[in-house]
């Protein structure tokens, strides 16, 4: 049914208004688009005009100005069954974790507060949040990523740097925070490249299925694609739940720029054969090696000139381009 809010142009055609205001760097691509604001007004106005925090945010008024425990925004959060912007049951489990966290953070400053600490504001970040959001939610972390983004929440390293600054320390997190992300995002956009010279319309990315949000995905091949920055970021609980969740798949993992591991051949293809060689040869001296170590101690690996090739680059030869066909990776000859 067609109405004012129904969305009739671009990656959202089809939908309607709520699901474009969702995706906050489209809403901001569109908006400094001349056709857009002269052909859809009314769209152009909901989007302009739309600000998702509004919603989480309890409204200040008549408070102690110099009170930061009382006056930060993000130290009032509206609670989950109060927020009237329709959520779905993911999004409340996204967002009751999110206030869980940030509460958290709060009573930590009133412990030390109360425990008459020097510097009431110099808290610990809490560790391996987003792993724990996915064990205790089962949901994926990259799912509670898109909700923050969707209703522009600050990530949980912003709150932190602005509790530091009231207590006049300089945090690093933020700054590492927003570094690594660029990276990934770098990454990813490379990578992307890569796979889509081979696959073209094939591949899909960000592709959502079930409770996982897989990076890269050619159904074709039945393979999934996976970007990690190093061999450390690797998931044995997202390995898992991608076996469960698409087990007829199999699983390549690409590492920063210049790794590719094949989880179903047992085989590690890179342009930089020392490191990897060099890494899984300290495996048996690790004292705490993790779910992915373990399983590379029985892999080998296997030195490539050009990571492209094994996604069928140009001049890859006919035999080897029937096997990519069938299979989806195979290093040139």
């Amino acid at each position: 049914m067609l109405t004012t809010e129904s969305i009739t142009f671009g990656k959202y055609k089809g939908l309607t208004l709520g699901h474009v205001q969702k995706d906050r760097g489209y809403c901001k691509w569109l908006l400094d688009q001349d056709w857009f604001q002269t052909g859809y007004e009314y769209l152009y106005n909901r989007i302009n005009d739309y600000d998702p925090t509004i919603y989480f945010l309890t409204p200040l008024e008549g408070t102690d100005e110099d009170d930061f425990l009382v006056n930060y925004q993000y130290f009032n959060l509206v609670p989950v069954e109060e927020v009237i912007i329709p959520l779905t049951e993911a999004e409340k489990i996204c967002y009751g974790y999110y206030l869980q966290l940030v509460c958290g953070l709060r009573d930590s400053i009133l412990m030390r507060m109360e425990n008459d600490e020097v510097n009431p504001y110099d808290i610990k970040a809490p560790t391996k949040w987003l792993q724990a959001f996915e064990r205790s939610c089962g949901i994926p972390r990259g799912e509670f990523k898109e909700f923050l983004q969707a209703y522009e929440l600050p990530n949980l390293p912003y709150i932190i740097e602005r509790i530091k600054l009231e207590g006049g320390i300089e945090y690093l997190g933020a700054k590492s925070f927003l570094i690594a992300k660029a990276r990934s995002v770098e990454q990813e956009q490379w990578w992307e490249g890569i796979l889509k010279d081979r696959y073209g319309e094939a591949l899909c990315a960000q592709f959502k299925y079930g409770k996982c949000i897989f990076d890269f995905l050619n159904i074709s091949t039945n393979t999934i694609f996976e970007c990690k920055l190093g061999l450390k970021d690797f998931s044995g609980d997202q390995y898992a739940k991608y076996k469960l969740t698409l087990d007829k798949f199999r699983i390549i993992y690409l590492i920063g720029r210049d790794g590719v591991i094949d989880m179903e051949r047992m085989v590690v293809y890179t342009t930089n054969e020392v490191y990897y060689q060099g890494y899984l040869a300290e495996i048996p001296l690790m004292k705490s090696p993790s779910y992915l170590d373990d399983l590379l101690n029985t892999f080998t690996v296997q030195g490539v000139e050009d990571i492209g090739s094994l996604f069928g680059s140009i001049g890859v030869p006919p035999q080897t381009q029937d096997q990519l066909d069938h299979g989806g990776l195979c290093p040139t000859p």
